[in-house]
């Protein structure tokens, strides 16, 4: 793949007791947007090994996560199953309500083709932001993986009709070889009221 497997953030996190990198990216984002409620619910979408996961209970949010395969965590509800086909409402009643944040740090099996792959990527941000409608209480917050492509500033702009605050960030911990940025989403804005009948 061209890059060094074991880098030293890779180190970094095996040292602390993570599975992965990515915990540094979560750690990044909040520590630069503050996405993470100080109490409630986080639902993490694409939950597998666990890294997001495990920095969220720490910092004593519950966790309702999603993915293929369940983390060996304890303290989270996990659900096995694909993001693409869990029902919003599943996800509401594992969290006993509605959402203060929703996580997504979804990604296809990658097939080399670069435009193949940002297709794949984008449909399951599309899915992240559906949920996250969905499940999110108003005012609540959204972080989401998105490669860059021709179809990330449609993403962007679906998300920005959604929040009242979003950003682009592209965390130190990524590597630089990657096309992955996320988006930072924050203040959910409330259901629009029914049009009335004409």
């Amino acid at each position: 793949m061209g890059y060094d497997r074991s880098d030293s953030w890779t180190r970094r996190a095996k040292a602390a007791g993570f599975p992965a990198r990515s915990v540094f990216k979560l750690e990044e984002i909040d520590e630069r947007h503050h996405v993470v409620p100080s109490s409630g619910v986080a639902v993490d979408l694409g939950c597998f090994p666990g890294s997001w996961s495990k920095w969220l209970l720490g910092r004593g949010v519950r966790v309702v996560g999603v993915d293929l395969k369940a983390p060996t965590l304890p303290g989270g509800t996990w659900i096995v199953g694909s993001v693409l086909e869990v029902e919003a409402s599943t996800l509401r009643d594992a969290a006993g309500g509605l959402a203060h944040l929703v996580v997504s740090d979804l990604a296809p099996n990658t097939s080399g083709q670069r435009l193949v792959d940002h297709v794949r990527q984008i449909a399951l941000a599309d899915r992240a932001l559906a949920l996250a409608v969905e499940i999110g209480r108003p005012g609540s917050n959204f972080v989401c993986k998105v490669f860059d492509g021709e179809d990330a500033g449609g993403f962007v702009e679906r998300v920005r009709a959604a929040y009242t605050d979003v950003k682009r960030l592209k965390p130190d911990a990524t590597r630089g070889s990657s096309v992955e940025f996320f988006v930072v989403a924050k203040g959910l804005r409330p259901p629009r009221p029914p049009a009335p009948p004409t």
